[in-house]
């Protein structure tokens, strides 16, 4: 299943706030605040690895910003589209808790992405257009980003739709030079559940889930194992 890359950083408490610790942060605001503590995400140097403490240091940073910075109901209800009404209340928050948990292992930091891209490590800046309030009581906003990596002139364009909630701004939405998180999502869900029931969609995240797990759990294990034989 695809994940749409993710410009997004660490935010060690549950909610954005500003350095006074208020909560009345603009939208823009908010995503300047999280971009301002990205220097905490580890990234491989040109031709290197990560160590495996350094990959465990990313995956806490990403669980962090997952539960501290979207709001995964409202990408779940949006994503699951007419299919959401059709869940039980016990179902819906096993999605949830599902999707949470993939996106904790799958999402992307825009830190990631340029330097996947880019030849000289990823060094980036990231340039804000702005935000607009889409509806008339200001509750959700959509707010415009660019990641520039100046030595490779790679421009990556990273938009945010955002829902006021309980005085915070959540985000529920990325679109990735013009491809929605939800809108693949939505499409994706809804093809399987038409073809094949929702319940295969469920059994199919839940066996990717398991399978990532897996394999993060024997490359943890592979260096004690050889550590063994050598000794």
């Amino acid at each position: 299943m695809m994940i749409v890359g993710v410009a997004l950083v660490l935010t060690a408490l549950i909610g954005v706030t500003d350095a006074h610790g208020s909560k009345n942060l603009s939208p823009t605001g908010a995503i300047k605040e999280l971009d301002g503590m990205l220097d905490d995400f580890k990234v491989a140097p040109r031709g290197g690895k990560l160590t495996s403490a350094q990959e465990e240091h990313n995956r806490k940073v990403k669980k962090k910003i997952i539960h501290g910075t979207f709001d995964i109901r409202e990408l779940s209800k949006l994503s699951l589209s007419k299919h959401w009404g059709k869940r039980t209340p016990q179902e819906q928050d096993d999605f949830v808790t599902l999707l949470t948990n993939l996106l904790e292992e799958k999402a992307l930091f825009s830190k990631e992405q340029s330097a996947a891209k880019s030849k000289s490590g990823g060094k980036y800046y990231v340039k804000y257009g702005g935000h607009k309030f889409t509806k008339k009581d200001r509750s959700r906003a959509y707010v415009r980003t660019k990641v520039v990596v100046p030595s490779e002139n790679i421009d990556i364009t990273l938009n945010y739709r955002l829902k006021r909630k309980g005085g915070e701004w959540k985000i529920y939405d990325i679109i990735v030079d013009e491809a929605s998180l939800v809108d693949n999502y939505r499409y994706q869900f809804d093809k399987i559940i038409r073809n094949n029931g929702y319940q295969e969609l469920v059994n199919r995240m839940s066996k990717k889930l398991s399978q990532i797990r897996r394999r993060r759990q024997e490359k943890n294990e592979a260096p004690a194992k050889a550590s063994g034989k050598s000794s």
